[in-house]
C-alpha cells in the first residue's frame, strides 16, 4: 500500500500485462475455464450491464475471437482514513495459477458489490470474493459502427 498526497484519480488502474493471452480462446486456455461458461457469462454481463450499442455479440464463435488482455494488478485509490486530499493505493494482485515473485500463486481476496448500500447489515450489500482473473475485452466490430 502506497499513500499518494494529493489528489488521486478516483478512477482504478489495472497493471501487469501478461503476454500470453491474445483472444477469449486464450484466455480460458491459460486460467483452464471452459469456453462455454466464459462465453455465457461474457454474454449475461453484456446484457444486464452495458447499454444496447455496446453490448458484446452473443455467437460464441465470434465472442471466442475477441482481443482480451489479461493483466494482474487493480491499483484502487481509497480515501485515507480522517483525511479530504490524502489517498491510499491499495493493490489486489492476481496471478491465477501463474506463480507470484517464484512463490505460490496469489489471488487476493476483494469486496464486491452485490447489493445495495441501504441492505440491512454489517457489510450493507457487499460479499467477499477470490480474485481469479482481472481482464479487459474489446469488441473489435464496435470500432467500425457509424
Amino acid at each position: 500500500m502506497s499513500t499518494v498526497s494529493t489528489q488521486a484519480p478516483r478512477e482504478r488502474i489495472l497493471k501487469g500485462r501478461s503476454d500470453d493471452v491474445s483472444d477469449v480462446l486464450d484466455f480460458c486456455n491459460v486460467l483452464g475455464i471452459s469456453l462455454d461458461r466464459i462465453c455465457l457469462e461474457l454474454i449475461r454481463y453484456s446484457r444486464h450491464n452495458l447499454p444496447t450499442e455496446c453490448r458484446l455479440p452473443e455467437k460464441a464463435a465470434i465472442l471466442q475471437l475477441l482481443p482480451v488482455e489479461l493483466l494482474t494488478q487493480l491499483e484502487i485509490p481509497v480515501l485515507a482514513f480522517h483525511e479530504t486530499d490524502i489517498y491510499d493505493i491499495h493493490r489486489a494482485r492476481c496471478t491465477g495459477t501463474h506463480r507470484f515473485r517464484n512463490q505460490e500463486n496469489q489471488n487476493d481476496w476483494v469486496w464486491v458489490q452485490a447489493g445495495s448500500e441501504e441492505m440491512y447489515g454489517a457489510l450493507r450489500g457487499r460479499l467477499q470474493a477470490k480474485l481469479v482473473a482481472l481482464f479487459k475485452i474489446r469488441d473489435c466490430s464496435q470500432d467500425t459502427r457509424a
